[in-house]
């Protein structure tokens, strides 16, 4: 994991007296956003990373995150006029418990938002990510690909979820180099005719840490090469290099491995429980850009036939966020679908292990 790392970006120069938090929480890292909701817009940005956000101190690492984007943004405190969190369900549980506005300096009654959790395993970052997938689909799947694969379908009337655990390959938590796609992260990589590895890094600076976009595409390349062998053992080399400081182990390449098979193996064991959908939308890390979404279909993670059809998007739990603190009927509605789920994880696994055997191989 990288260091305990804050960055900040100001889209704008002007806003009007009508802003929006959103604020995504994951386990290793929060990301912060201030939404114009006069203008439709967004204002200023925050993250921080390379943390472990726990019970006990989700408050404190948030508050903080908070206060620095409302001061380098000189967004005063009378401007904001509500907030929403979208995170794990412990995290959920303790913003409940102990957020206070006023603590970042906000008005005491400010509209507070804070999506419903599914289960225990699937957070608000899940709800986040449903928001965004049904705002104009009646019949959908969201998938949330992090540390595990959560993922909520709602067809015919019925809403179900289920939750895979993964192994933080597809979401650089457990890259040895790895970090979460943002500023400083290696993105995008080509070979050359010569074999000359050229990579792009986000924020165009200097290069901090390999995202998991990069991985997929990293193994993709050595695929290509004959660096990798089908059964993902590293052929001629111990470690992958991109550049002087970064690289690709063979740890790294397994927990890749590991984590698309599982991948492909619960949507479709999803899809054959609940069915066709007119929208597939699947977010995370490793899917938060074209390159890394096209490298997780070549590498078999998602099924045949779904990988040039699903929606990918960065910032998929972030916008579905910003509808729910933005639309208070809305957020009706997602709290309801919430409160109808059923829990499918148990007809998921059952046969997933075969999948994920037969799926293991590149």
């Amino acid at each position: 994991m990288v260091k305990d790392t804050t960055q900040f970006v100001k889209y704008r120069s002007e806003r009007s007296g009508e802003i929006v938090i959103a604020c995504c929480a994951g386990r290793h890292v929060v990301r912060a956003v201030l939404y114009d909701k006069a203008l439709s817009r967004r204002y200023a940005r925050a993250v921080r990373f390379g943390v472990t956000l726990t019970h006990e101190n989700a408050s404190e690492i948030i508050n903080s995150l908070l206060l620095r984007l409302l001061r380098e943004s000189g967004t005063p405190g009378n401007a904001v006029h509500g907030i929403g969190f979208a995170a794990p369900a412990d995290i959920t549980m303790a913003l409940e418990e102990f957020f206070d506005p006023s603590e970042i300096f906000l008005p005491p009654d400010i509209d507070v938002t804070v999506l419903p959790i599914m289960s225990a395993a699937c957070g608000g970052e899940l709800t986040a990510v449903l928001a965004n997938a049904v705002r104009e689909h009646q019949s959908v799947l969201a998938a949330d690909v992090g540390g595990g694969l959560r993922a909520v379908s709602v067809s015919n009337g019925a809403v179900r979820f289920a939750q895979v655990a993964l192994k933080g390959g597809l979401d650089s938590s457990a890259i040895e180099t790895g970090m979460p796609l943002e500023n400083g992260a290696i993105d995008q990589l080509s070979r050359e005719p010569d074999g000359t590895i050229c990579y792009s890094v986000v924020g165009d600076g200097d290069g901090l840490g390999i995202s998991a976009p990069a991985a997929a595409q990293v193994v993709k390349i050595m695929l290509d090469t004959g660096a990798l062998d089908h059964d993902g053992i590293m052929t001629d080399r111990d470690l992958f290099y991109i550049g002087e400081d970064h690289y690709i182990s063979q740890q790294d390449v397994r927990a890749v491995q590991s984590d698309k098979a599982a991948c492909r193996a619960a949507l479709e064991r999803i899809g054959a429980v609940t069915g066709s959908h007119d929208c597939v939308l699947i977010s995370g890390e490793a899917f938060g850009s074209e390159q890394g979404a096209a490298a997780m279909a070549q590498l078999g993670a998602v099924p045949r036939g779904l990988g040039d059809k699903y929606g990918w998007s960065r910032d998929t739990a972030e916008q579905g966020l910003i509808y729910c603190v933005t639309d208070p009927e809305f957020m009706q509605k997602i709290t309801r679908l919430c409160s109808e789920a059923e829990d499918i994880t148990a007809e998921i696994h059952d046969g997933f292990d075969e999948l994920y055997i037969k799926n293991l191989a590149f």
